[in-house]
């Protein structure tokens, strides 16, 4: 379910929201670099691997590297690139920017995946089947993922790995990292899919460390003093592109060569100091201020420095300094080499350890004041803002829940300290919430009594929008009702009498009470608020939540007999979801489409979407969905006559069912389908099927005429319908009918 409108990109610079466009922009190949081409040659041959991995400590040279073998590539087949952050290890961020990356190379899948299905449902259920069918249409692609140690988080790391399995054999996949990828190399090892470049490979040879000293940078080094640096060094290439830049500034190079320890920390330390202590005053400061960002432009530079003129500094600093690298065409964001931020990083806090929380906090604002949320909550978090960070996060929550990307909010409530997070209630209902609809029942009961254990319940308005804690603790528990209907129909309406018509939280709360009254059997009721959530969701941009409505009112139309009405609706709400990108991704519509389809006979093709609808709800973890959806199913596997199968959901729904503390009107439902099971064709005083459709639509307010229109009857025949089912169930009146028939689970 959608619980938050789109707010905009927060990212900079502009491009599709979600999207940080530097991340997607790979290194230009620089006067500096040496051609390597044995090791690009080694990485060609992995065209016809699954996978490639280039796995070697930092400052082997792994981006520069890879930056050269795609820029020969490109012109064979489409490559991509996408450099990793932290931010990558929430999933729904890390596949819109490998998704644009191929989209960008690659236009037919451009035409095939849309950025707005990433963030509409489940990464490995949803989105990466129709990327991997995407990609097997075409001849041949190739991915770069660099920094890939920087995505250590579960969720994204099992994606990752399903789409290695899954990839076609024209798909190369292409790893820069630090760490060993956590996949089953040694069986792709085996089957032949797997190149391998490791630090020895990467390591400089006596030949390249002369191309680069003396043919690349003109140091005028003899032999003797070149084979000492790659033997100090071990052929490290950062330890000899930090020698060249101490080696520029040396009076008696040869000299300066015999003091190199043995030892590549020693090497480190050695350097690092000689190489700061070359800058002038102004360039070092902005070195080592600007390393606490993870990228920079002129003006936040200016804004951290508390000075002006950094975009100067930073365009000439990036034609002399190989470890500055350019993130864009326009020469405006840039980032340290990721070995290089580290040594300043230490540095900084070696000299000036008490600026490192005023940075932060300078980094936050102008980050704030520029719409860039997500950096702007991590330089708070680091700059010990908490109160600073706690209000972004409560403002701006919603909006990432209501795109998946749970792992995001998730990780900046675990960055707070224990004791701040027990005593903000803002951000224990964003936890409470985000447990919620993320399926973490425990957890989210307890995140809920910890909100109700600091009391404050009528506090408010809150950032997000709720008029007060209890409404949104109420909305909350609406939202994630586990097995308890009665449970979830009283904080629905709680939350109802909590918020105005006009709030932003409305959509949702009409969803709220009309899931309540559709699981009590008041379909009425339910489907004016399904109408009113639809509408509003619909106006609001909250394409989940519209969709939602739509399918649960062609439901509803269907369980009355209203045959064109369900058709209506489901197509409506298909319509939507196929134009933003959703229409793989929501439960209720597959339930739905389903149970449309199997009205009009296909009953194969009805019960291949009802399975996928059943495999969506699951990862929710709300029981009543669940077993409304198997049962649904049951219905279709008995007109198939699959009679094992049949028996088989049954039981699980009856399972599920049993499991709820309050499973509504489902109970009833069961009991009818099962009493069913044991009989073939009606016997004296059973309803037909047909009977049971015109049943249906007895509970609406269509007259008989109507119904004939409905289902394509004259009014003679559908009268002879009525005339029986008031027989059979011993009735005299179509009310008579209808109450005799909920009573009996018949309805």
């Amino acid at each position: 379910m959608a619980v938050a409108s789109e707010l905009g990109s927060d990212r900079a610079p502009t491009g599709p929201p979600g999207l940080l466009l530097t991340k997607l922009y790979p290194p230009e190949t620089r006067d500096h670099t040496v051609q390597r081409a044995r090791l690009v040659d080694r990485l060609r041959e992995g065209a016809r691997c699954r996978l490639t991995v280039v796995a070697a400590p930092a400052g082997s040279g792994k981006t520069t590297l890879l930056a050269a073998w795609r820029e020969a590539e490109v012109t064979r087949r489409p490559v991509g690139w996408v450099s990793l952050d932290d931010d990558d290890n929430d999933p729904v961020v890390f596949w819109r920017h490998v998704i644009e990356a191929l989209r960008r190379v690659c236009p037919p899948v451009r035409e095939s995946v849309s950025l707005e299905l990433v963030g509409a449902g489940p990464v490995i259920e949803v989105v990466l089947p129709r990327l991997v069918n995407a990609l097997a249409e075409q001849e041949g692609v190739a991915l770069i993922l660099d920094d890939f140690q920087r995505l250590s988080s579960g969720a994204g790391r099992d994606s990752v790995a399903w789409f290695v399995d899954h990839a076609p054999p024209t798909f190369q996949l292409v790893l820069g990292t630090r760490v060993e990828p956590p996949f089953p190399l040694a069986a792709l090892r085996a089957r032949g899919e797997l190149l391998e470049l490791r630090a020895d490979d990467l390591r400089f040879s006596r030949d390249e460390a002369d191309a680069l000293l003396n043919g690349r940078l003109g140091l005028e080094l003899s032999r003797d003093d070149v084979e000492t640096l790659v033997g100090r060094t071990e052929g490290w290439p950062a330890g000899l592109y930090l020698a060249a830049l101490s080696l520029a500034g040396a009076s008696d190079r040869h000299t300066y060569v015999g003091r190199f320890g043995a030892s590549s920390r020693h090497v480190v330390d050695f350097l690092t100091e000689e190489v700061l202590d070359a800058n002038d005053p102004v360039t070092l400061e902005l070195m080592l201020k600007c390393s606490v960002l993870e990228r920079f432009c002129g003006g936040l530079s200016d804004a951290v420095l508390e000075q002006e003129g950094a975009a100067g500094r930073l365009a000439g600093l990036a034609r002399t300094n190989l470890f500055l690298v350019p993130l864009d065409d326009t020469g405006e964001w840039y980032r340290f080499h990721h070995l290089f931020a580290e040594l300043l990083r230490m540095e900084l806090g070696r000299r000036e350890p008490e600026a490192v929380a005023a940075l932060h906090r300078r980094a936050y604002v102008w980050h704030r004041d520029h719409g860039t949320v997500e950096e702007a909550i991590h330089h708070a978090l680091e700059a010990g803002a908490f109160a600073e960070a706690a209000e972004l996060v409560a403002t701006v929550w919603m909006r990432y829940v209501n795109t998946y990307r749970f792992a995001t909010v998730f990780a900046w409530l675990a960055r707070f300290p224990d004791a701040v997070l027990g005593r903000d209630q803002r951000l224990l209902l964003v936890k409470a919430w985000l447990l919620g609809v993320s399926g973490r029942r425990v957890e989210a009961v307890e995140a809920i009594a910890a909100v109700e254990e600091l009391g404050g319940l009528g506090e408010g308005p809150l950032p997000d929008g709720f008029s007060s804690v209890e409404a949104s603790l109420s909305l909350a528990k609406a939202v994630a009702p586990w097995g308890d209907v009665g449970a979830q129909r009283a904080a629905a309406w709680r939350a109802e009498e909590l918020e105005e018509s006009g709030s932003p939280m409305w959509p949702i709360v009409c969803w709220a009470v009309g899931w309540g009254c559709y699981y009590g059997g008041e379909l009425d009721e339910s489907d004016r608020w399904f109408g009113e959530g639809a509408d509003r969701s619909f106006r609001a941009g909250l394409w989940t939540s519209a969709v939602a409505g739509l399918a649960y009112r062609s439901l509803i139309a269907g369980d009355r007999g209203q045959v064109e009405e369900q058709r209506r609706l489901v197509e409506e709400a298909e319509e939507i979801a196929r134009a933003h990108g959703i229409d793989e991704s929501s439960g209720t519509l597959c339930t739905a489409l389903s149970a449309w389809l199997g009205e009009c006979g296909k009953i194969d093709d009805a019960l291949a979407i009802a399975e996928r609808g059943i495999a969506l709800i699951r990862r929710r973890n709300v029981q009543v969905d669940l077993a409304d959806a198997l049962l649904r199913k049951l219905t279709l596997l008995r007109r198939l006559e699959q009679r094992e199968e049949a028996t088989a959901v049954l039981a699980e729904a009856r399972a599920v069912i049993e499991s709820c503390s309050d499973a509504g009107v489902l109970p009833a439902r069961l009991t009818a389908l099962d009493h069913k099971a044991h009989r073939g064709a009606p016997r004296d005083g059973e309803l037909s099927e047909r009977e049971l459709t015109v049943l249906r639509m007895l509970s609406g307010s269509l007259s008989e005429r109507d119904i004939g229109r409905e289902l394509y009857l004259s009014h003679n025949t559908v009268h002879s319908h009525v005339r029986s089912i008031y027989r059979k169930l011993g009735v005299f009146s179509r009310a008579e009918a209808v109450a005799h028939a909920r009573r009996d689970g018949l309805l």
